[in-house]
């Protein structure tokens, strides 16, 4: 076995230092180019100050590896709490044509609140789709349908099984930084094609593909854009195998660059033909595919999970509506309370796979903040088993969300 892998640590967030020299440059800039707009920082902590807080707060720090397993290999990056001690760990699986480094907004928070978050793409066909062969033929539709068949499914089930028991195997020998894992304590999310693996194993039947044999047994899933269509089998029994926890995370805007899922709400069948018994669906308003990407929106680029070049399209200045004002949210062993928030983030929709999405960089901060805060405590309710968390998914969620969202539970 061969691996190779350095440490870095996060830089944190600070403000910028010029000289003469720079500020005149950017005096200069700015003759040519409109002004880059930041969030309001006031409003995005007054919106999640009211929301789920976490007992801990870790400093983290990130290895990147790569491991080979008989003809695989596989491009590992793990996050782990900068302090002593053993931590859950969720499995984060990227969209088509994403790499390890992919939904790093969600894998930050998770792994700040006191989880170790492994990222991997199991495929290397899948990280490098958009370069092949096929993509410069410019048929994208055609080579993602392909990417999400019941073949290469099967193919990548297999080659994932293959990297979490060759995870079990570097675990079981005490290599850093694994052996800051507790395996006991285990959930897979997931982003696009990464949510329908996810799915995939927490139950759900694809014709002619067998479900994975993982060596550690899987307490809760998140599906970030689920994948769901009408080909296969019937939804009920497509997902009638799906008992443990699962969170399902979507928006009313929710189609793809590459035409795959033309609907938003076919997005929402996994949740409404499951069984009952700890699901969750949080349906957020407004913002486009990739906007559960975890790796932020931005204006002109190629859209996550999609092909480079096939942007969503960010227009305006501010948010159409007004600022929505009381927000009720809650602190962890603390009340229900109100706080302001930003104007909702909505647009004028478009027939085919892409919308004309106004939204201002507030707005976007904000629902970031919200997919974090409920991710984050589904993760603390289920993988940790926190009662508190759990009552706030329950009975605060929706009051905090307010208009910029909607959580379900059966």
């Amino acid at each position: 076995m061969i691996s190779s892998g350095k440490n870095s640590v996060p830089p944190a967030v600070s403000g910028r230092r010029f000289g003469a020299a720079t500020l005149a440059l950017a005096f200069l800039a700015g003759c040519s180019s409109p002004p880059i707009q930041k969030p309001d920082e006031t409003k995005v902590k007054q919106f999640t100050g009211q929301g789920y807080q976490t007992d801990d707060h870790f400093g983290i720090a990130t290895t990147y590896a790569n491991w080979i397993s008989g003809y695989l290999d596989f491009d590992i990056s793990l996050t782990v709490p900068a302090k002593p001690g053993l931590f859950p760990l969720v499995i984060y699986l990227p969209a088509l044509g994403e790499t390890r480094s992919a939904g790093e907004t969600w894998r930050t928070v998770w792994a700040q609140s006191g989880f170790a978050v492994l990222s991997m793409q199991p495929l290397v066909d899948d990280a490098r789709v958009w370069s092949s062969a096929k993509a410069r033929n410019g048929d994208f539709a055609l080579l993602a349908r392909e990417r999400y068949s019941p073949k290469v499914m099967a193919t990548r089930l297999e080659a994932l099984q293959s990297a979490l028991t060759e995870m079990n195997r570097r675990h079981s020998h005490g290599e850093a930084p694994l052996d800051r894992i507790d395996l006991s304590r285990v959930a897979i999310a997931g982003y696009d094609m990464g949510a329908y693996t996810a799915m995939a194993i927490a139950g759900e039947s694809i014709r002619g593909v067998p479900g994975p044999v993982l060596p550690f047994s899987i307490k809760a899933v998140i599906a970030l854009s689920p994948y769901s269509d009408f080909s296969g089998a019937p939804f009920g029994e497509r997902y009638a195998g799906i008992h443990g926890p699962v969170l399902s995370v979507t928006s009313d805007n929710d189609t793809d660059a590459l035409g795959l899922v033309t609907s938003p709400s076919i997005r929402k069948a996994p949740f409404e033909t499951m069984p009952g018994g700890n699901k969750y669906l949080l349906t957020m308003s407004g913002i486009p595919h990739s906007g559960m990407s975890g790796g932020g929106l931005k204006p002109e680029a190629g859209e996550a999970g999609g092909p480079p070049g096939k942007a969503e399209r960010s227009q305006g200045g501010g948010d159409r509506t007004p600022d929505g004002g009381n927000r009720g949210g809650h602190r962890k062993g603390g009340t229900s309370g109100g706080g302001a928030g930003d104007g909702g983030r909505t647009g004028g929709e478009r027939p085919g796979a892409f919308r004309d999405v106004v939204f201002s960089p507030t707005s976007l901060a904000i629902s970031d903040a919200a997919i974090q805060g409920v991710t984050t405590a589904f993760l603390d309710a289920y993988v940790k088993e926190d009662q508190i968390a759990r009552e706030w998914l329950d009975k605060d969620a929706s009051r905090w969300l307010r208009d910029r969202g909607e959580i379900k539970r059966k």
